[in-house]
């Protein structure tokens, strides 16, 4: 054998042994190929998905604004339109006597007094309020009868004084009034309640001062709104006279103001109740003229069912017209009393 023939083998394996490393590197680099195509779409979706996501979040973004720019706008609204509400049962909230007495002026003086310390107090609770803030003062009682009770009490001299101090009252401010709720018992507490509910529910209304201290029937309105922190919070109130036993157990979970010098310290009488009519007694008997004559006749029947035991004669009178002299003043002619009275006796 010769040398060429011993070395063929060998190459040829060497030969092999490189081609099968030869398709190693081919099929390693058709993996690769392959690979990197794949790679290459999930990177292309990947980009357009992020494209998308990019749209979508500057459309998020834009639209935030939008909604941003819309609130800013509505709480500027808001702002231009906020107020505070004032609530005054002006039957059991009494203002100072000597507001009263003034009439006119009084009630223009209690306007001011009242807004500049309502202004106060609610600088005092929120000092961030905006200096727009309108005060909406509303004060509804029963006026007959709170005339009849000043009057009665001595505080005016008559019921006009007090229509004098409500008109001075209602010119001074155009969002300040006075109003008449009725003579009915309930009057001017519906009013404060419906008045009530509106402004707790009003978003335009930052507080509700509510003056009712004395009356005992707000508890109940006031009480339904404990459940929650937002009404409290919001509500102010204002002691008049002390507050009445059922409100004086909540009034611990509201804000409590008092303004000495528009309001008195002690209630007035109860003015709500409507007085009986009294039915006027009968006249002590007399035996003058002027009795005799102002009685009316009565029937033979009457007198003898009223009298079954006694016999007597009915004496008509003549009723006689009135004399007066010329200053007006009643003037009788002279009689025998004694001849009537005799007559009478019979």
């Amino acid at each position: 054998m010769t040398n060429i023939d011993f070395q063929l083998p060998s190459l040829e394996d060497r030969w092999r042994l490189c081609k099968a490393q030869d398709d190693q590197k081919t099929s390693l680099i058709s993996d690769l190929f392959i690979h990197i195509k794949e790679l290459t779409d999930k990177l292309s979706e990947a980009e357009l998905e992020l494209k998308d996501k990019s749209l979508l979040f500057r459309s998020m973004c834009d639209t935030v604004n939008s909604h941003k720019e819309q609130v800013d706008l509505l709480q500027t609204a808001k702002d231009k339109h906020c107020f505070a509400l004032v609530l005054i049962d002006g039957d059991c909230m009494p203002f100072m006597d000597d507001l009263i007495e003034q009439g006119l002026e009084g009630g223009k003086n209690a306007v001011r007094s009242l807004r500049q310390a309502v202004a106060s107090e609610l600088k005092s609770v929120d000092p961030s309020l905006p200096h727009h803030l309108q005060f909406v003062v509303r004060v509804f009682a029963n006026m007959q009868g709170l005339a009849k009770t000043y009057t009665e009490m001595g505080t005016i001299r008559d019921p006009g004084v007090l229509s004098e101090f409500v008109r001075g009252f209602n010119m001074t401010n155009a969002m300040c009034e006075f109003v008449d709720a009725g003579n009915g018992k309930e009057c001017a507490d519906e009013k404060m309640k419906g008045n009530f509910e509106f402004g707790v529910a009003d978003v335009h209304c930052r507080h509700v001062l509510f003056g009712a201290s004395a009356d005992s029937g707000y508890a109940r309105l006031l009480g339904s709104h404990l459940e929650t922190d937002e009404v409290p919070k919001k509500v102010i109130l204002i002691e008049g006279p002390p507050f009445a036993k059922e409100l004086s157990g909540i009034s611990d979970r509201f804000r409590v103001a008092s303004f000495d010098k528009v309001f008195r310290r002690k209630k007035l009488i109860n003015i709500k109740r409507k007085v009986p009519d009294h039915t006027t007694p009968p006249p002590t008997p007399s035996s003058d003229y002027a009795s005799a004559a102002a009685k009316p006749v009565l029937s033979s029947s009457a007198q003898i069912s009223s009298q079954p035991h006694r016999s007597m004669s009915v004496l008509a009178l003549p009723i006689r017209g009135v004399y007066r002299n010329k200053a007006g003043q009643r003037v009788d002619p002279r009689v025998s009393l004694q001849r009537d009275v005799g007559a009478m006796q019979l």
